[in-house]
């Protein structure tokens, strides 16, 4: 049986993820169809695609992953088919699926079959006309390369890398803030000794190293190693983001000693 997984930034009032799922079972009733999260800010491609890199590989063998943030809508942006990880992932070509251009199969395709899409194709919703159809033809089985051309240079997204600012000061920065305001760094704990400290806007400095949320001290902002695998800055029952007034792609800095 086929799983279908859905990420969007189309919110969950409206109608939109509901009329994806109906395209996707008006051509194949069989699939599982998984909503990962329709709550990605609206057009954060960046955080869409870091979404999407923590969550897809968790699943089965197979799945096909529709990953729609895509303020291009209607222009001429590409869209894709892509396979990554024994994966297949559909999704415009915006660099929503950088995370997963590291893998060593990773292959994607120009869609061109326009047979497949649904008639007529709205110029604001190819969610709904060009990807859930696709996905679903795909899961009857339709081979990857009937659907299009390859595509050689798919776009990327810039993804903040740590860099050496001085002998001990390097230059992080934040990728996502999570639903509890978490801070999830771009910092690996290989990257950041224990000994470091973390330097934020304002010379705010944080010291603190625990291994759970629960070690911190009310109002503390302190340094995790997340789920994620990245160093996340939490603040214990409270906002990282909103006591540090920090977003994705700030910049943070670290010293180590």
């Amino acid at each position: 049986m086929a799983i279908i997984t859905l990420l969007t930034d189309f919110g969950l009032r409206d109608h939109f993820v509901g009329a994806m799922k109906g395209v996707i079972l008006s051509i194949n009733a069989d699939p599982v169809i998984v909503d990962i999260t329709h709550l990605i800010p609206p057009q954060d491609i960046f955080s869409g695609a870091f979404t999407l890199g923590q969550a897809c590989f968790y699943y089965p063998l197979g799945t096909i992953h529709v990953a729609i943030v895509d303020p291009g809508v209607g222009s001429g942006r590409k869209a894709l088919v892509a396979t990554a990880g024994g994966h297949y992932f559909i999704a415009p070509d915006n660099g929503i699926l950088t995370y997963l251009m590291g893998q060593e199969d990773f292959a994607a395709y120009q869609i061109t079959a326009d047979h497949y899409f649904r008639k007529p194709v709205s110029a604001t919703f190819h969610g709904r006309d060009i990807f859930a159809p696709i996905a679903a033809w795909l899961s009857r089985g339709i081979p990857i390369q009937q659907l299009g051309t390859v595509e050689k240079n798919p776009v990327r997204l810039d993804n903040p890398e740590l860099k050496r600012v001085r002998d001990n000061l390097f230059q992080g920065a934040i990728l996502s803030v999570d639903q509890f305001g978490n801070l999830i760094t771009n910092l690996k704990p290989a990257d950041v000794p224990r000994s470091a400290k973390i330097i934020l806007s304002g010379k705010r400095e944080i010291k603190s190293f625990y291994f759970a949320y629960a070690e911190g001290a009310p109002g503390e902002a302190f340094v995790i190693e997340g789920s994620t695998g990245y160093l996340e800055i939490a603040v214990k029952n409270g906002s990282a983001a909103a006591l540090l007034n920090l977003k994705p792609g700030d910049p943070i800095g670290v010293i180590t000693m």
